[in-house]
């Protein structure tokens, strides 16, 4: 296997836009609650807020690439704002590619890239319903600290 990781820069955040609409249609299947929103959820509306958000920080877009099937096979997105928070926004692996440590050095990259920039304080936000990657992240010291509840309007 032939993986190359490449930082992508922001005006190329279109060619992660399969990987993203992947894990968009993951969290729809394993929503309890809300699929709906993720059903109603576009790569674009995804695409201008994390634009948005590097207007007031910096954002970072770290991709893994099969070299032999010349495809995308993973990213990690990761943005800092002006109070030196640092957040991985959004992570996809394609499930044939798991447990093979391109997860981990996507995240690593990441993180990596927080504490190069001074990053105080490190958060991921992760959809109810995915809780199986919570193993994932206390790999790296991530663990539940608030659980945001939401009024459901079925």
């Amino acid at each position: 296997m032939d993986i190359s990781y490449v930082e992508l820069e922001k005006d190329s955040i279109n060619l992660i836009k399969p990987l993203w609409e992947r894990l968009r249609d993951h969290h729809r299947e394993l929503s309890p609650y809300f699929p709906e929103r993720y059903v109603e959820f576009t790569f674009q509306e995804r695409k201008e807020d994390l634009l948005k958000k590097s207007e007031n920080g910096i954002l970072r877009i770290d991709t893994a690439y099969n070299e032999t099937s010349k495809q995308f096979i993973g990213y990690c997105i990761s943005s800092i704002s002006d109070e030196k928070i640092g957040e991985v926004d959004s992570i996809y692996l394609d499930d044939k590619y798991r447990s093979s440590g391109i997860g981990d050095t996507l995240m690593k990259r990441s993180l990596n890239w927080m504490n190069q920039n001074g990053v105080e304080t490190k958060r991921i936000m992760v959809a109810a319903g995915n809780e199986n990657t919570l193993a994932f992240y206390s790999r790296y010291n991530f663990f539940p600290k608030h659980i945001i509840l939401e009024q459901s309007n079925k």
